[in-house]
Formats: structure tokens, C-alpha cells, sequence
């Protein structure tokens, strides 16, 4: 079988936010979008990543012991960049799908910006973009 291009089969053009946008931005973005995680980029680099993961555990966070609708307020104005992971793993586009998918289950993630050699975001690969191209896949083999 041909090793296909991580371009081939990624979101182009990846939903992002600026890292000095607020959590209440990124939970209203990832929520009209429908995406479990959101590049976060300052001057048009990838600096970040924030996921739903973050997001509920950033909810959880002891330093914010203020009354509940204070707390919820709170937390909607934090950046972005003091919820989101740094150090990001991603994947370049013209590394394989078979590369990509290991690398998700290594790093036990739903998915991996994908950087063009200057290291540009140029999209992203979700796990659900990977169960789409399984499921067509096996879908051609039961035509057979």
C-alpha cells in the first residue's frame, strides 16, 4: 500500500486563536467550529495548543477559590496562553499518515498540527480526519 502525505488527508487551513485571546474566546471558537482542540499562535507562529482536555482541568484549578459566578468569570478571562500546552507535537506534511498516527497513539493525543518545513501551521489531523480515511478504506474492501 502507498504511503499517503499527512497533506492529503488534513484539515486545511486549521482554526486558530491568538494567544492573548481569552478562555471564554476559545470555548466560544472550538464550540461554534465543533473542534476539540485549537491552535493557539502569536505573530502567526504556533505557540501553543489548548483542548477541551486543558480547558476541563484548567475549570478545576484550586487558585481560583472565589465564589462560583466569580470563579466562572474568572476563568472565562483568563489567556489563553495560561491554559494551553506548550511544546506541541506536530507532524510535518510530507511525513506519512502511518508517521502520524503512531505518533498519536505514542503521545496518546486526538491530534497534531500539521507544519510545512519553515514550520508554518498549514493544517491539522484529527482523529477524526484518520477514522474517515480507515472507514473508506474498509468500505472499498468490503466492494471487492
Amino acid at each position: 500500500m502507498k504511503r499517503m502525505p499527512v497533506s492529503e488527508l488534513m484539515t486545511p487551513k486549521a482554526v486558530t486563536i491568538a494567544h492573548d485571546a481569552t478562555v471564554g474566546k476559545a470555548i466560544e471558537v472550538m464550540t461554534r467550529y465543533e473542534i476539540r482542540r485549537l491552535p493557539v499562535t502569536k505573530d502567526g507562529k504556533l505557540v501553543g495548543i489548548i483542548s477541551d482536555r486543558d480547558l476541563r482541568q484548567l475549570g478545576g484549578r484550586p487558585s481560583l477559590k472565589l465564589s462560583k459566578s466569580d470563579r466562572d468569570d474568572a476563568y472565562l478571562q483568563l489567556p489563553v496562553e495560561e491554559a494551553m500546552t506548550l511544546n506541541v507535537i506536530t507532524i510535518r506534511e510530507n511525513h506519512s499518515v502511518q508517521d502520524a498516527i503512531a505518533s498519536m497513539i505514542k503521545h496518546k493525543i486526538g491530534g497534531l498540527p500539521v507544519v510545512d518545513r519553515d514550520g508554518a501551521l498549514v493544517g491539522i489531523l484529527s482523529e477524526q480526519d484518520v477514522l474517515k480515511y480507515c472507514l473508506s478504506l474498509l468500505e472499498q474492501e468490503d466492494e471487492r
